[in-house]
């Protein structure tokens, strides 16, 4: 099973799209698929047609009380395919100070999908992390086997990417635990902007072969999906968006088999 954390601490670089059109691609290819929501606007879990004020338990309660709501309690088919959400709420924005004297507190997450894991089988696992460094990212970061940090073509959002490097490096001493960076995902591409051209430019002699080939450029679709509450997929099939997103999930599959 790969796990995989969508992180930046940059906020608006497609995390959530990110991982909401990838699980999506995957699938529909037959793969059993699990989206979780860690981040407390609950954007994936709305963007998926979930509204999170009518939901009694979600994704804090399982952080919170894991004993009495495993993560099994709280998922959610989508579209009727081999696709599940684990919804966020708002209530995960208070659940970072509550999980504090905790010892176990970044361990939490992590428990909770081996526990699910045991009685049932994934063949993925998309993480989509709040845009900070704090409890919840840290919770993710710890669960993940891999790393996929999408990154818009701009200075503050590659700036950022040193910090959460930092962090990285300095949990897994600590913590004494393992993760892969699976790619760098260039997003929110604009054709025929010398800045956007610059700056993914410098990523890829920075990061090298780790930066993914394939591009998501922008497109209105995306947004339009997100909306209508249903992927990119399977709401237009032909925009270049849903393009873009299958043939990052071929790349992924071919990275996993390595």
């Amino acid at each position: 099973m790969n796990v995989v954390a969508v992180v930046n601490q940059k906020g608006g670089v497609a995390k959530t799209t990110t991982a909401a059109n990838l699980g999506a691609c995957l699938a529909e290819r037959g793969l059993r698929t699990l989206l979780i929501d860690l981040d407390p606007q609950a954007n994936l879990t709305v963007g998926l047609g979930v509204p999170w004020p009518e939901l009694d338990v979600a994704l804090h309660s399982v952080l919170l009380d894991p004993d009495e709501v495993p993560l099994s309690v709280i998922l959610r088919q989508i579209e009727g395919l081999p696709l599940y959400l684990a919804p966020g709420h708002l209530d995960l924005a208070h659940t970072e100070a509550l999980m504090m004297p905790h010892a176990d507190k970044a361990y939490r997450l992590r428990n909770a999908i081996e526990d699910l894991t045991r009685h049932q089988e994934y063949d993925w696992v998309f993480i989509d992390c709040p845009p900070s460094l704090g409890t919840l990212t840290q919770n993710a970061i710890v669960a993940a086997t891999h790393l996929l940090i999408p990154t818009e073509p701009k200075f503050y959002a590659f700036a950022g990417m040193d910090s959460l490097n930092k962090m990285i490096v300095a949990l897994t001493k600590s913590l004494r635990f393992r993760v892969e960076l699976l790619g760098v995902l260039l997003t929110m591409f604009e054709r025929g902007t010398r800045l956007h051209a610059t700056i993914a430019a410098e990523i890829r002699e920075r990061f090298g072969d780790k930066v993914f080939q394939t591009v998501i450029y922008k497109n209105v679709r995306v947004s339009e999906s997100e909306v209508e509450g249903r992927p990119i997929a399977l709401f237009d099939r032909r925009a270049p968006g849903a393009q873009n997103y299958e043939a990052l999930a071929e790349e992924v599959l071919l990275r996993a088999a390595r």
